[in-house]
């Protein structure tokens, strides 16, 4: 039997939680006015409360010391139930979350996403509901082994037509290793971490104003054009969110927010007011949100116009695109039109040149009938634009699904890279004369096939999805804001900003195909062919040796070991394969056992085993790691800070290193004006890097980036010259 004084002050914990929501909130109104809903993730241990399932959950399968280690708290909401965000609104209360972790092992504070407005009955709240999952990170020391056991103690409000007051004791027990691989909930907090609002310095941009209860905020820049803005208040009893936000353009390109303040902030208003800012209903949406702290000033505030948009619990995202989504605006037309002169340009890039120079080789041998060359022709573009399609399509589904990444993706996995270096060493050899393609069955002898043309379609089709393949990472010179744009617009208008680059990709060589007198005035084949054949190898070489550069980021020296093991198979396969083609004696054994060790060594160094825990800085030019509180850290202390988001795969960003970032003068003078240099490094998947490029409006590096300690931030241009950077240095 339970003593007096415990029923005693059980009761009174239950009446004061029914106090906490005795407004009026309801269950059906928390379900129906847009609660978040996360994607679901897989299964977990955990405690089900009489309300919310929480659990923990981790990205991979193992911590990694001096790795970002990234894990979610996991709250699964039995249906019309819901959570509160940091800031509750009118009723509620937030979770608290306390870590208990072995050793040395340190856990950041859990991140909130960006919460739904819910009115009801004249009150409005912030919160969650289905499954939603609040990030955090766990700091592992250089040294650590074995297995951690992180335990969790969180404590919450869960309401319906009452709130109870639950807690929870959930632990996940994770070994230390290097070698852990992604979980099925990966990208559930990948997803998560997407709707995080950014937390960001006032640039001067954005100001308010109040007049009496009326507080109006205003947002300059193009980021806010034609926006529907939202503000979550953090602290109470600022804004009436009795009163809904209304929303209209200003004067001079701005976007404006009216409130209403409490009588209480009113009559005593603070210098600033601090809170999240919203537009178009957030990044769940297709808008975005800032965390930031806006300077307020007691002066004159005009009325709403009457054409005033005002946001509703769901917020207003949808309007603006259903109003745009009816015809191809100004900007969309100028997105095409530089896609498709990026995919013009695309074919004299380095990375785009080796594999058209096949194709090149085999017109020189092939023009002999205008339909054969229209065929190449038509060919070759259907392989571009075929391959656009499926990888575009591919990235705006992982985009629809919360994932952050961006365009050349495919070059971020170690396995691809692996396997493209395997391909260009076969292409090399070939090129060298070690052996020949041949697309001949088995019924055809050796002899036919040897004879056999080297251009037929299927051949065309697939050199235009290898060049796309291979080109994408060469794209942003060009191409990084049309492509930016794509990734933020409706899926069939970013399709056609695809198409329009493969468009452009292929458009010379379709000409040239349509026009058989050009092409019938190419040189006639000869002698020379195996000269320039054997020339086209160098830039395949390079082509290899670059892509063996990109693998030395990601993997450690043993996984370049392996890789250079497994091109010296592949090179022997090759010569032997080619002495069976000119009728000469060959292992068929040594041949089998030579690809088995090229294709296990491709597969070894690209899995897990040998990557890379930390990114390399360019330490010898006092460049360091780009972490968000290093950044906070350096603005802490009052000193600008560079950041040069980059990658090992990425042409442009090592030309602009050589070009202007690494030049002695460039370092010299930020030296002395005392910037703090950081390089963030996407060579490999991070979500982190991924979600500035998207707050930016970037979906794939360089992004140079100058943050002053007044809160202003530069973006740079994608290609950098001594004088450019300078002068940004000095504020010009």
């Amino acid at each position: 039997m339970l003593h007096p004084a415990t029923i005693l002050k059980r009761a009174i914990k239950t009446i004061a939680a029914g106090l906490v929501c005795a407004a009026g909130l309801s269950a059906h109104a928390a379900a129906s006015d847009g609660w978040i809903n996360a994607i679901d993730a897989a299964k977990g241990s955990g405690k089900q409360t009489p309300h919310v399932m929480v659990d923990l959950v981790s990205a991979k399968t193992a911590l990694t010391p001096q790795a970002v280690n990234q894990l979610a708290v996991r709250f699964t909401h039995e249906e019309g139930w819901h959570t509160y965000w940091r800031m509750p609104g009118d009723a509620g209360l937030p979770p608290e979350f306390t870590f208990t972790l072995p050793g040395d092992l340190k856990a950041t504070d859990p991140l909130f996403p960006l919460p739904a407005r819910t009115i009801t009955s004249g009150l409005t709240s912030f919160g969650y509901g289905g499954t939603t999952l609040f990030p955090f990170r766990v700091e592992v020391p250089r040294g650590a082994y074995g297995n951690a056991t992180l335990k969790l103690h969180v404590e919450y409000l869960a309401c319906r037509e009452m709130c109870v007051p639950e807690s929870a004791d959930v632990s996940l027990r994770l070994p230390i290793d290097v070698s852990g691989k992604d979980t099925p909930e990966a990208a559930d907090i990948a997803g998560a971490l997407s709707k995080v609002p950014e937390t960001v310095a006032n640039d001067g941009s954005v100001t308010a104003s109040i007049e009496a209860n009326r507080l109006m905020i205003s947002v300059a820049g193009n980021a806010a054009v034609q926006k529907s803005l939202d503000f979550f208040p953090l602290d109470k009893n600022v804004v009436k969110l009795s009163d809904p936000p209304e929303s209209a353009p200003g004067e001079n390109g701005t976007q404006r927010l009216w409130l209403t303040a409490t009588d209480k902030f009113a009559g005593k208003p603070a210098e600033a007011i601090s809170g999240v800012l919203v537009a178009d209903g957030g990044p769940q949406n297709g808008g975005w949100a800032v965390e930031t702290r806006i300077p307020l000033k007691a002066e004159a505030v005009p009325l709403p116009p009457a054409d005033v948009r005002t946001i509703s619990a769901a917020g207003n995202a949808g309007e603006a695109n259903q109003n745009a989504g009816s015809s191809l605006s100004f900007t969309a037309w100028s997105a095409l039109l530089s896609a498709f002169l990026g995919g013009l340009i695309l074919n004299l890039m380095p990375c785009v040149f080796p594999v058209l120079s096949l194709k090149l080789l085999d017109l020189v041998k092939g023009a002999k009938s205008s339909a054969n060359l229209m065929g190449h022709g038509a060919a070759f573009t259907g392989g571009v634009l075929a391959t656009m399609l499926a990888l575009s399509g591919l990235l705006l589904a992982l985009r629809g699904a919360g994932h952050a990444l961006g365009w050349g993706f495919q070059l971020q996995s170690a396995w691809v890279v692996a396997g493209l270096i395997l391909l260009f060493t076969a292409i090399t050899f070939n090129l060298l004369g070690f052996y020949e393609f041949t697309f001949g069955s088995r019924i055809a002898d050796a002899e036919s096939v040897r004879k056999a043309p080297k251009t037929g379609l299927t051949a065309s089709f697939l050199t235009g999805v290898l060049a796309v393949l291979v080109a994408s990472p060469c794209t942003a010179p060009f191409m990084g804001a049309a492509l930016g744009y794509a990734l933020t617009q409706p899926a069939i208008e970013a399709l056609l900003i695809f198409l329009a680059l493969g468009f452009g990709m292929a458009a010379p060589w379709l000409i040239l195909c349509l026009f058989p007198a050009w092409a019938k005035r190419l040189p006639k084949p000869g002698p020379w062919m195996d000269t320039f054949r054997r020339i086209m190898a160098i830039p395949m070489a390079l082509a290899v040796l670059w892509l063996c550069w990109v693998l030395s980021h990601q993997t450690d020296y043993r996984g370049v070991l392996l890789i250079l093991c497994g091109m010296g198979a592949l090179g022997v396969f090759c010569w032997l394969l080619g002495r069976r083609q000119w009728g000469r004696a060959s292992s068929t054994p040594i041949m089998g056992i030579m690809l088995v060790i090229a294709v296990a060594s491709a597969a070894i160094a690209g899995s897990s085993l040998f990557e890379r825990t930390t990114a390399e800085s360019r330490a010898d030019s006092g460049w360091a790691p780009w972490s968000e509180k290093a950044v906070e850290a350096a603005l802490a202390e009052g000193r600008p800070v560079f950041v040069d988001f980059t990658a090992a795969w990425c042409i442009t960003c090592q030309a602009n290193k050589l070009a202007a970032l690494d030049r002695e003068e460039v370092l010299d003078r930020m030296n002395a004006l005392g910037y703090v240099k950081l390089e963030g490094d996407w060579t490999n998947r991070n979500a982190e890097i991924a979600a500035v490029l998207s707050k930016f409006g970037r979906s794939g590096v360089p992004l140079y980036l100058i943050y002053r300690p007044n809160g202003e931030v530069k973006v740079l241009p994608e290609l950098l010259t001594p004088g450019i950077v300078l002068e940004a240095l000095e504020g010009k």
